[in-house]
């Protein structure tokens, strides 16, 4: 593929009217198939294929969609590769911000947020799907995570909606036939292909599960183009294509533009916001139901540990017959304590964007927490609480805040100086991150937590490198082993799509 990448910045007004220099049927027909060509976005730049990110392809189809015409001369590869070179060079607000300050912070934020998602393990992030909506105990009191909720919000069952999502992906990126990847159509799989579903037992309910959640049209995204958006963020912002990663109305089937998007749907957050419409009771009643299991999800992972005993939380007294809660989980290793708050926050907009006073937000969604590892640690150490008679006070303590989603850049000393301070180290730590502490081998998981403590509360992905973990972590692999088309596989040596 032949790259042209311009000098930087380049306004978004050029780009957009390069796009719609091409049909529309054309461009997006030709992401779609060069998609399932691409490797891992981790390998995009060892390939001299760096512009490829499927972000920025994703933002092509979604202009071309949006704004383009069928009366306009077909794309070739190389007018693509003219697109995505003007996409890599967008101006950023980085270029208009004052020198000093946050500026290369805020960048970060951008940047990471937009990019970060599409490289995590899609087998973690789909078997974690299952392990935590499925396969943990529910506690008493969900409102709307009862018995049937998944056929009620999918119109199937949870693992053969995540199987869907398996099988369309497989088809528009392996297909046998090239000329069919980059597509999916139900009428290529007979009735018979469909037994590995519980319930799915014909095309005609594939394709209505895939209409309700996975479908959009060209008219859908010409509507929900933003209207005066700011050009210098708009392509940071959420583009619908995630959403609804198909693209109908076309012959020969959906088209899928990029078909990691269709993956996306079937994870925690890609659930997360199918039942989560936070302008509706019921949806704000599913994500508070994900918060409660989330936190027992979090207790099913430390458990993995097998050197270390897991408490739950330690309800205590206080004066005037009132009482106090300690954090969600505590872990008492031989040589040290490690405090766990629980937080299913997930980054906002503003902070995804890289907003000025993002500090102030990360304070916000987090200072509940890391004041809550303090208190925790504070009575533990006080001796004047019978309740936590169980837990040692002679040991080093150090606190974990574990998140549902990653926050990028957290625990660099730029985005921790506007964070509570506290008396204890605190790391914020992903599910992701737990998922992969938790199978250690050869070594304990407190020695991680003290070198990360050494540094602060620094983040622990870094501090993996020299020790071994095992292939597998055993939730995660029960979650996926109920998966329709699942097979054995290696996580841990399983490129990244």
């Amino acid at each position: 593929m032949r790259h042209i990448l311009p000098s930087h910045p380049v306004p978004e007004r050029r780009y957009i009217e390069r796009i719609l220099r091409h049909s529309t049927d054309s461009l997006v027909r030709l992401i779609a198939a060069t998609s399932p060509g691409l490797p891992a976005v981790r390998d995009l730049g060892k390939r001299n294929l760096g512009p490829y990110g499927p972000w920025a392809l994703q933002d092509v189809a979604w202009v071309s969609q949006a704004l383009g015409s069928d009366t306009r001369p077909a794309a070739t590869s190389d007018d693509l590769a003219e697109i995505v070179g003007l996409y890599l060079a967008l101006d950023d607000p980085i270029t208009h911000d004052p020198d000093g300050g946050l500026r290369l912070e805020r960048l970060l934020q951008r940047v990471t947020h937009q990019q970060g998602g599409w490289q995590e393990s899609d087998y973690a992030q789909l078997s974690r799907s299952v392990a935590l909506l499925q396969q943990t105990p529910h506690p008493d009191g969900l409102e709307v995570i009862r018995p049937g909720w998944d056929h009620e919000l999918l119109g199937c069952s949870l693992t053969d909606y995540v199987g869907l999502a398996e099988l369309v992906w497989a088809c528009a990126t392996h297909h046998p036939e090239s000329r069919r990847r980059g597509r999916f159509a139900v009428e290529w799989y007979p009735a018979r292909d469909y037994i590995e579903f519980d319930h799915l037992r014909s095309p005609a309910q594939v394709k209505a599960v895939l209409r309700r959640h996975f479908v959009t049209t060209k008219l859908r995204l010409r509507t929900s183009f933003p209207v005066g958006a700011d050009p210098l963020v708009r392509r940071y912002a959420h583009n619908p294509l995630r959403s609804r990663p198909l693209v109908g109305g076309t012959p020969g089937g959906y088209l899928v533009p990029v078909p990691a998007a269709v993956l996306g749907k079937a994870t925690p957050l890609g659930l997360y916001y199918t039942g989560g419409d936070n302008n509706s009771e019921r949806g704000k009643a599913f994500t508070r139901d994900m918060g409660h299991l989330f936190e027992r999800y979090v207790g099913r992972q430390l458990a993995l540990l097998t050197d270390a005993g897991v408490h739950p939380e330690v309800e205590y007294k206080l004066p005037k017959k009132q009482k106090g809660k300690s954090v969600d989980w505590i872990v008492v290793f031989p040589d040290l304590v490690l405090l766990v708050e629980v937080k299913s926050t997930r980054p906002g907009e503003a902070l995804r964007l890289g907003a000025e006073n993002f500090t102030r937000i990360l304070d916000g969604q987090f200072r509940k927490a890391f004041q809550q590892v303090d208190n925790s640690a504070d009575r533990i150490r006080s001796g004047a609480h019978p309740e936590f008679g169980h837990i040692p006070r002679d040991r080093q303590m150090v606190g974990m805040v574990v998140t549902a989603e990653q926050f990028h850049q957290i625990n660099t000393a730029e985005h921790r100086s506007g964070l509570p301070s506290t008396s204890v180290p605190v790391t914020v730590t992903s599910i992701q991150e737990l998922e992969d502490a938790v199978t250690i081998t050869g070594a304990s998981l407190a020695d991680v937590l003290r070198a990360s403590a050494a540094g602060g509360g620094a983040a622990l992905r870094p501090l993996f490198q020299g020790h071994k973990f095992l292939d597998h972590n055993a939730v995660l692999e029960q979650g996926w082993s109920a998966i329709p088309f699942a097979r054995p596989r290696n996580p841990r040596t399983e490129p990244a799509r």
